[in-house]
């Protein structure tokens, strides 16, 4: 059985189609070219610019030729329908290709392609409805998308299953410097407020900065809104409290999720993704907003450092309580991952996925 892993939103499908191989099932990564910085697994893997990419790699090339025809479309499509793939893993908005693959396809739902797209009066809107009506199955993990799955009528072929994320994460003991009596927060998540608003967070830790000088916020210098967020830092008492650090890779992530005490994810869509099982990996406990009542529907029990927040006033009080208790950080972290390794294992979600692509290549 070979499959191709077709989208790398976060470089998820990197991640996956590595695990699949690692477990003898022989798997390909369908990657532009040409990646933006975010689909690039050299961003997060660093040893990539030296070793290269992996031989399990297939490209496609997506820059625009002299008549600016988007031809990488076409490209896609004639990679899924290549004879040496039983079948289809397509990640995001990759599914709206695999439809025309004319082999079995898995939709892996990854977030707004589930949350926003399918439900856009468009046509590439209406393409996306299609193709979960068409795809064999729909690979999902976040709860928050159980109503929006109801409500595209798909809930009968609907796997709730996470994406095998990478182990080079892991608790260590970091030096500190300057910074070993402080507070630390990391603040990875990219500024963009209609998404995930992070204005809440910056609002509240400027008042923070107020009452505390005890405090320090390391935050990721991108996305759309970054602008005002250094506005908000630089105009108030967080002025002086502050770090910008640009996207990293694997290697500086180890580090500041490991330097942080707390890690401040987003407050718009009521479940964690990415950051928080990150977070979670290195035994720290993660502030999010979350619906509780939908994740109970999904796992026996919540993480206990999930530090469930939504107002600013909310998050100006958790953190400000657990500023003054940071033993009950390192209690949360640690039990943090010790609930990721039971509900999460990546070896248990690949095997998971596994089990899914044999089903679908018997029928």
């Amino acid at each position: 059985m070979e499959i191709l892993v077709a989208g790398n939103l976060a470089n998820m499908g990197y991640e996956l189609a590595k695990a699949l191989n690692q477990k003898g099932i022989e798997s390909k990564l369908l990657l532009p070219k040409y990646p933006i910085q975010s689909e690039d697994p050299k961003t997060i893997n660093p040893e990539i610019a030296e070793t290269g990419y992996p031989n399990w790699i297939s490209r496609y090339d997506n820059h625009h030729n002299k008549f600016n025809f988007q031809n990488w479309k076409i490209q896609v499509i004639n990679e899924m329908r290549k004879k040496e793939y039983e079948l289809i893993i397509a990640l995001t908005e990759f599914p709206i290709f695999a439809m025309f693959s004319g082999k079995p396809y898995i939709a892996l739902s990854t977030g707004s392609d589930m949350r926003s797209l399918a439900f856009q009066k468009s046509f590439k809107g209406f393409l996306m409805r299609l193709a979960y009506k068409r795809a064999d199955i729909i690979a999902w993990s976040e709860p928050d998308k159980w109503p929006h799955i109801q409500k595209l009528k798909i809930s009968n072929k609907a796997y709730f299953i996470g994406i095998p994320r990478s182990s080079k994460l892991y608790p260590q003991i970091v030096d500190k410097g300057e910074l070993e009596n402080k507070f630390v927060i990391f603040h990875p998540t990219a500024q963009n407020w209609t998404e995930k608003g992070n204005e809440r967070f910056l609002y509240a830790y400027s008042k923070l900065c107020a009452v505390r000088n005890d405090v320090y916020l390391i935050i990721s210098d991108r996305g759309p809104d970054i602008e005002k967020a250094k506005q908000i830092l630089d105009t108030s008492n967080a002025r002086n409290n502050y770090r910008l650090v640009p996207y990293l890779d694997a290697t500086d992530l180890q580090y500041y999720y490991n330097l942080a005490d707390i890690i401040i994810d987003q407050f718009v869509f009521t479940s964690f993704g990415m950051i928080a099982i990150e977070a979670m990996k290195c035994a720290k406990p993660v502030m999010v907003k979350i619906n509780e009542s939908l994740y109970k529907k999904f796992y026996e029990k919540l993480p206990p450092g999930l530090i469930n927040s939504d107002t600013q006033e909310e998050i100006f009080n958790n953190l400000n309580n657990l500023a003054s208790c940071r033993e009950l950080c390192v209690k949360l972290g640690s039990q943090n991952k010790e609930w990721l390794e039971e509900n999460l294992n990546n070896s248990k979600l690949t095997e998971c996925y596994i089990d899914l692509c044999q089903m679908l290549v018997k029928r």
